[in-house]
């Protein structure tokens, strides 16, 4: 008798008709047998997937009309509110301009004398069209009685505008000149194809763009007009690529069209949103703003039909997919039985030797597994134990006590610290040199082990490696002696890093982890500047040296306002001088240049100057991070103040002729009663355009401007003359005495009495 799955096989024999034996076999079934449950949950699962996809099918192919129908709504309101959403921004952006008081003066001035308002506004119109996305190809604003235009490119006449520039039939100056008889506040009309000729094309390109005229009932003498890209405006807003799209004026007349237009449109009941017609469904949608009809034509019979196909097909295909589910299952029943079968025979027997060579891969995959299990269980208690390390080292409290039982907190140790900085030469090799972290540690760990076996390796951060070496003596003398074999060798590629090693020859007591890890820690920062492997044993000192004095910190902010490259290398390399005669570390040599880098970025961009072209070798305070000497932090000031002052000279030297008029009224009258509003009235613009204006082009307040000159000036009258500081305050604008002290001293740090002192006794300081 043999069993398979629930078919229990009995053989007998039976005697012939023709007196011969023949085989009997009966089946009986076994409902209690793996290879029953696991069928009979297939077929269960078969069972509940086949009915409820068949009622699904049923269900869902009722609703497929009306999701149809709802979607392409849904589709043809997503792209309505899109354009009217896009008009409204457009409307509440240029709507603002007859607020604004450049274009009132223009409208009151004369175009000829008005050139900076005119571009100004250009550049604005310029910014609009290139940095939003309302997909404009120009902006201007059409003034009646003077008939010209300014748009992004500047000035023009109205005729030449629109009928050299930007060339249509329809749209010609006799179409822009009726507009301003015409009563709206905002008007789109339909698309057309321009011509658009300038100079630098040698044929003239074109466009397909619909106009926009935004009006005000403030007046009537002047509109701001734009013109639309309005492919680019469909392709950014439509929701279905393939189905034609229409749009139409108030009157019915067609204003834009993506597909050949039918010659009927069908009328569109009150209390509907779409009809059927000609097996097609037409959406229909009007925007609140522009007042446009928005039509989307959608194919129904078509897409019916290839939902029916479908349907058929997925039906075949899911009929055949339950006739060859039957069959495998039937196939993977017996397949499970027979290796599990055998897996609770040995458990159930509690064999140790549970994995058996078997021509069945699923059970030697699980008997591996088992013994994987058991060296996972040893892997995650090592790796607890160096999580356990790491917690006493940074303070950590542990709650779990798993891991407190794996760490040994009663013997003694030496700790010792590796430092790995990589150079820019090793970042140039890319992937293609083989040192990495990995590398170090498992080196370090080889042979830490080799020589002390009860150690422990661990890497705590991406640059930094932790050897703790347990012994109940001072084994000091034996740790040099495997740290100058590490110096060796890691010396042969110190081109690419440079490693810092640190280890204080004591041994530290069990409670002392946090102690030697913040201790080590000091240790790294008070490395020298050189290339080599460096072996510190000595607590050194990484306190912040006092890189600039005062007076030092006001010249170099004079000299780099003033781009003098001369005299902020000199001062840049008197620090490295002291640095140099104090002993500084390599910390302290990377403080210090990113302080200057710091002070230099933060010149530049309050001058609004692009910092690109400090950027050439990649980020400067990155590189200063791969120094190893004082002669390339040298070389890296010279490079970096030299493109500094040539930056600062430049935007200095940049003419502007409001700035240029400010500067040379104060340098006039500084000793004068000045005020903004006086300058303002000199230049006819309003005192509050002067202030953003001059903040704008110089980055600095106008009236720390005057304030500076006005201090300067005094600076030079207390060293030359002996007139009493009252007297000086009086020449350089100050009326009180007090005010001019309160100044001199925010600005210099000292009073003009201590100034004077300081210059009597130090003249050529």
């Amino acid at each position: 008798m043999v069993e398979i799955g629930f078919i229990r096989y009995t053989y007998g024999y039976a005697p012939a008709k023709n007196g011969g034996n023949t085989m009997e076999r009966r089946t009986r079934f076994n409902g209690k047998s793996l290879f029953a449950k696991l069928l009979l949950g297939f077929m269960i699962v078969i069972f509940i997937s086949f009915a409820f996809n068949l009622f699904a099918y049923h269900f869902f192919y009722d609703q497929m009309r009306d999701q149809l129908i709802r979607s392409n709504s849904i589709s043809v309101s997503k792209t309505v509110d899109g354009y009217e959403k896009q008009l409204s921004q457009l409307d509440d952006l240029l709507t603002r301009y007859y607020f604004d008081n450049s274009v009132t003066a223009l409208k009151k001035g004369n175009i000829d004398s008005d050139f900076p308002i005119v571009n100004e506004l250009a550049d604005e119109f310029k910014s609009i069209v290139g940095n939003y996305n309302l997909d404009l190809e120009n902006v201007f604003i059409y003034f009646k009685e003077q008939s010209f235009v300014i748009d992004k490119n500047g000035y023009t006449r109205a005729e030449d505008m629109f009928g050299k520039y930007y060339v249509n039939s329809e749209y010609g100056s006799d179409f822009w000149a009726k507009q301003f008889a015409e009563d709206f506040h905002f008007r789109a009309f339909p698309s057309a194809e321009f011509k658009k000729y300038r100079i630098d094309l040698v044929t003239p390109d074109q466009g397909r763009y619909f106009p926009i005229i935004i009006k005000s009932q403030i007046g009537s003498q002047f509109y701001i007009g734009a013109l639309v890209d309005t492919d680019r405006m469909f392709a950014a807003l439509k929701e279905a690529s393939d189905n034609p799209f229409y749009m139409t004026d108030r009157s019915g007349e067609l204003f834009f069209s993506t597909g050949t237009r039918p010659d009927k449109m069908p009328e569109l009941a009150p209390d509907r949103a779409y009809e059927l017609h000609a097996n097609n469904y037409f959406f229909y949608q009007k925007g609140l703003l522009s007042g446009l009809t928005y039509v989307s034509v959608v194919p129904y019979q078509s897409v019916a039909s290839q939902l029916t196909k479908m349907n058929v097909l997925l039906l075949t295909l899911f009929a055949f997919s339950i006739l060859i589910s039957v069959a495998i299952s039937v196939l993977l029943s017996v397949r499970f039985k027979n290796p599990v079968q055998r897996i609770v025979e040995s458990l159930r027997q509690m064999n140790p030797a549970i994995r058996h060579s078997s021509s069945i891969h699923e059970f030697n995959v699980i008997s591996e597994g088992l013994e994987h299990i058991i060296e996972s269980v040893h892997r995650k208690n090592s790796l607890l134990q160096k999580y356990g390390y790491l917690d006493k080292i940074k303070s950590i409290q542990a709650l779990d006590t798993e891991m407190q039982s794996l760490v040994e907190t009663d013997r003694p140790f030496h700790f010792i610290m590796f430092h790995i900085h990589y150079t820019r030469e090793y970042e140039l090799l890319g992937n293609e040199h083989p040192l990495k972290a990995t590398y170090f540690l498992e080196f370090i760990n080889l042979n830490v082990t080799e020589s002390f076996p009860d150690s422990m390796t661990m890497q705590i951060e991406k640059d930094r490696i932790l050897a703790i070496i347990f012994t109940p003596a001072d084994v000091s003398s034996d740790i040099s002696e495997k740290l100058l074999y590490f110096k060796r060798v890691f010396d042969r590629d110190k081109a690419y890093y440079q490693l810092t090693i640190a280890c204080q020859r004591r041994l530290w007591e069990p409670s002392e982890f946090t102690a030697a890890y913040e201790a080590a820690g000091e240790m790294v920062r008070s490395r020298k500047l050189n290339d080599e492997t460096q072996i510190v044993e000595d607590v050194g000192a990484t306190e912040p040296l006092m890189f600039w004095t005062s007076e030092e910190e006001r010249s170099f902010a004079a000299m780099l306002e003033a781009g003098n490259e001369a005299q902020l290398l000199a001062l840049a390399r008197g620090s490295l001088l002291r640095l140099d005669k104090s002993d500084a570390s390599a910390w302290h040599y990377r403080q210090f240049a990113s302080d200057l880098v710091s002070k230099v970025l933060m010149a530049l961009m309050a001058h609004k100057i692009d910092t690109h072209a400090l950027y050439s070798k990649g980020s400067p305070f990155d590189e200063i991070e791969r120094f190893v000497s004082a002669e390339q932090y040298a070389l890296f000031f010279e490079r970096l103040l030299g493109q500094a002052s040539a930056l600062i000279k430049e935007k200095r030297e940049a003419r502007d002729p409001i700035v240029d008029f400010v500067v040379r009224f104060i340098e006039e009258h500084y000793g004068d009663d000045i005020y903004q509003d006086l300058i303002a009235d000199r230049l006819n613009i309003s005192t509050g355009y002067l202030r953003n204006y001059f903040k704008e082009k110089t980055g600095q307040n106008l009236s720390d401007y005057l304030n500076e000159y006005r201090i300067e000036k005094a600076k030079e009258m207390l060293e030359v003359t002996e007139d009493k500081i009252q007297d000086i305050a009086a020449k350089v604008g100050y009326q009180n005495a007090n005010s001019f002290t309160r100044m001199f001293r925010r600005l210099t740090g000292i009073t003009p009495g201590e100034y004077r002192r300081e210059k009597i006794l130090n003249p050529q300081k």
